[in-house]
């Protein structure tokens, strides 16, 4: 038998051949003749029974099992995913409130005050600037239009993308953050090929169509931003000016 390499025998079934049945084992097409033995690590043929394997695989599931998604959201250890529609990207640490060491225990009362004052210290650092405290009511606003008008994680990212990048150039200054937010999330729909109109967008972020409408062409005009839509009007007008 062929003596194969860890990481051949964790992913690439498909080169395992079994010298008994001559059968070579293809993942790509779910045979299910192979055996992957979880207690052992033996990848085991399921017609003849002959060991193929008898190296350790890698264990890439958690340890634990979950039956629902509040078990899961409690066990997970990992944390939510970095993304721009977070003020702080996802990447700020935070201070749980359970009172108690990495041990279990209580904490000690003498120290829990200072773990108290700690924890007021940590949550106003993250809020220090007035950059971040706009962010954060702008994001927090774009989650209530993300349930309200059922948009897409895409649609989200691209819309914080877009709002970041007016931001930093100074076009918020003067104009409502909930105006400015909506014309990105309309841009952002018509990036991605979303289809919400002008109208919907005005109605989920209670602004009104001529606001919206003059904050959308400031975006397009200052960022130079191009969607595909526009791209496919123009096309559409060349050929029938050629016609």
């Amino acid at each position: 038998m062929r003596k194969m390499s860890k990481p051949s025998t964790i992913f690439e079934y498909s080169k395992i051949l079994c010298p008994n049945c001559n059968v070579n084992y293809d993942n790509k097409n779910d045979n299910r003749n192979i055996i992957n033995d979880p207690e052992s690590g033996e990848i085991i043929c399921g017609i003849c029974g002959l060991v193929l394997s008898i190296e350790k695989s890698q264990e890439i599931r958690p340890e634990w099992r979950n039956f629902n998604t509040e078990q899961s959201n409690k066990r997970i250890r990992t944390g939510m995913p970095t993304s721009l529609a977070r003020h702080d990207m996802g990447l700020s640490t935070i201070i749980g409130r359970t009172d108690r060491d990495y041990t279990g225990n209580a904490i000690d009362t003498s120290i829990k005050s200072t773990i108290d004052r700690l924890r007021i210290l940590d949550y106003r650092t993250q809020l220090h600037s007035s950059t971040d405290r706009s962010l954060k009511k702008a994001f927090s606003e774009l989650d209530f239009l993300k349930d309200k008008l059922a948009l897409p994680d895409s649609v989200v990212e691209k819309t914080a993308y877009i709002y970041r990048k007016a931001q930093q150039r100074g076009m918020i200054r003067g104009r409502t953050v909930s105006a400015m937010l909506a014309a990105a999330t309309y841009i952002a729909c018509r990036e991605i090929g979303v289809g919400k109109t002008l109208k919907d967008i005005a109605e989920g972020s209670n602004v009104k169509p001529k606001t919206l409408s003059q904050c959308y062409r400031t975006l397009l005009t200052e960022l130079d931003i191009v969607t595909t839509a526009m791209i496919k009007e123009l096309k559409h007008l060349l050929l029938k000016h050629q016609e």
